[in-house]
């Protein structure tokens, strides 16, 4: 419990001083951490299991960009903004659903079969069996800062 509230600490401050600002019509950047987010129309249209969601990241490409990955639950939960509601998101962010994401922390030991998942309409996050189709939202590292 106390490692959950020094996460959620932690993400706090950092979207307190974050600026979400738009890098292309599809990529949204975190200027803070300096993590570029697709935001392309299947972020909000696209359902895969906790497996198949690492595979779509790696051979996503967005307006030209590569190279993406499955975020890990700090990196996801990075976006939420836990001051607002319905979404939890920066208004930046155009395509999303008010429901749950993949983050590729898995819940547990390594023989699993739960991950977390975040929900963006409440900021909130939870446990679901990996076999279950959830949306998925890739990011990168910013090579360029």
């Amino acid at each position: 419990m106390r490692l959950i509230k020094t996460l959620l600490f932690a993400s706090l401050v950092t979207f307190a001083n974050a600026e979400i600002v738009n890098v292309s019509e599809n990529i949204i950047k975190d200027t803070k951490t300096g993590f570029l987010w697709q935001d392309d129309n299947t972020a909000k249209t696209k359902k895969v299991t906790f497996h198949e969601a690492s595979s779509y990241c790696k051979n996503l490409t967005v307006d030209g960009v590569k190279n993406w990955e499955f975020p890990g639950f700090l990196e996801l939960f990075s976006i939420v903004d836990q001051k607002v509601y319905n979404p939890t998101l920066s208004k930046k962010f155009k395509n999303f659903v008010n429901d749950n994401y993949w983050s590729a922390k898995k819940f547990g030991h390594g023989t699993s079969t739960e991950a977390i998942v975040i929900n963006f309409k409440s900021g909130a996050f939870n446990r679901e069996l990996m076999v279950d189709k959830f949306y998925i939202r890739c990011y990168k590292k910013d090579e360029v800062k």
